[in-house]
């Protein structure tokens, strides 16, 4: 594409705590702009559509636009299939927040209707394609730790009763450490390592009910219907296997969030959670850990924000109007529910991952920020 062609009109659904990044970061770039929002919660989409200059409207009338190309779905966990379902049926592009699905089944309907009408659908998480991440990618494949033999993926965390203003569905149906923090570290690992072939796993649910510790609603109980702790290990096709843990429970540790054993050594990643951070290297023979300088574009997003969420969404803009594959596909974010559900369903027993997903391609250092090929 062209800078100078009209840039591709976005609808937003769901006006939550992520919503305002969305938008923020979609701004970012003059090929995509934010048309309109809409909500349940009519005074929450009236004050971010006041907050950007924005039109807050009903879910019909957003999907009926003829002027938005894409609708992206930031509602909760249990409604993503819905939403992402109705647009698509209405001829609409969709991108959605991460999970694709809470089952195998609503994730592939999508797949498949998308693939019927000729219609890109994506899905968040896309710290991926954060500098830090793409830095990881490209030291891996430069062969800096040599073949990759391991990996730990550790997120260890005390609930988001602890902070989110409204935690309650995160231990409903679709939530949970897994399926809520574990798309992060997931698409990661398959990011870097290509496609899974089979898990093994544990999952438990530690409490069943949680005070709520955060304003405003500190106090309430949250009744728990999903596992709090899943540990388990996934093998991947490049011989990888990687120990993974995702919890609720853990009041404090001292791990790094992935760390990656080769033949030649050792890499710590950025946390999988943002766009960037810290990437050391231990090398066979060296005198000790190595930090390596970020040089790769998407390492921050606009101050006060969260990060560059919804640079993904962009990114998919950006390859549909350039006729090119979008990095955080619908088959990436499928593979990694199958793994992330395949975890949890486990219980000991040895899980053959059907699915495959391609690792997405990297983007070069020499990107500049607004491009992505």
């Amino acid at each position: 594409m062209t800078h100078s062609e009209r840039p591709v009109q976005v609808g937003i659904v769901g006006t939550g705590n992520i919503s305002a990044t969305y938008v923020a970061t979609l701004h970012m770039f003059d090929f995509v702009r934010v048309k309109a929002v809409t909500d349940l919660n009519g005074a929450a989409a009236a004050g971010l559509a006041g907050e950007f200059g924005i039109d807050a409207v009903g879910l019909d009338a957003l999907i009926d636009d003829p002027e938005i190309e894409l609708v992206i779905n930031l509602t909760t966990p249990v409604a993503h299939a819905a939403i992402s379902r109705k647009a698509l049926l209405a001829g609409k592009h969709v991108y959605s927040e991460k999970p694709l699905g809470i089952t195998m089944e609503e994730a592939e309907e999508l797949v498949a209707i998308a693939s019927r009408s000729g219609l890109r659908l994506g899905c968040a998480p896309d710290t991926f394609l954060g500098g830090g991440h793409q830095l990881t990618r490209r030291l891996l494949d430069e062969g800096a730790i040599g073949q990759p033999v391991a990996a730990t993926a550790l997120l260890l965390k005390p609930g988001h009763e602890h902070w989110h203003p409204n935690p309650a569905f995160f231990y409903a149906r679709g939530g949970g450490p897994m399926l809520d923090v574990g798309p992060y570290y997931v698409t990661n690992l398959i990011a870097l390592f290509g496609s899974a072939t089979r898990v093994v796993g544990m999952a438990k649910r530690t409490r069943a009910e949680r005070p709520v510790l955060s304003e405003p609603r500190r106090g309430e109980i949250i009744k728990v219907d999903v596992p709090t702790h899943t540990t388990g290990v996934i093998e991947f096709e490049n011989g990888t296997t990687v120990t993974i843990i995702a919890s609720f429970d853990i009041v404090a540790h001292k791990h790094n969030q992935i760390e990656i054993y080769g033949s030649e050594g050792s890499m710590i990643t950025p946390d999988p959670n943002m766009f960037t951070g810290d990437v050391e290297i231990f090398r066979r023979g060296g005198a000790g850990w190595q930090h390596c300088p970020v040089d790769h574009p998407y390492v921050e997003g606009v101050p006060g924000r969260l990060g560059l969420r919804g640079l993904g969404a962009a990114e998919m803009v950006d390859a549909y109007r350039s006729g090119r594959p979008h990095r955080v596909s619908a088959e990436l974010a499928l593979h990694a529910l199958e793994i992330m559900t395949a975890l949890e369903r486990s219980q000991g027993q040895a899980i053959a991952i059907k699915s495959r997903a391609a690792r997405p391609e990297p983007i070069a250092a020499a990107t500049k920020p607004g491009h992505f090929a």
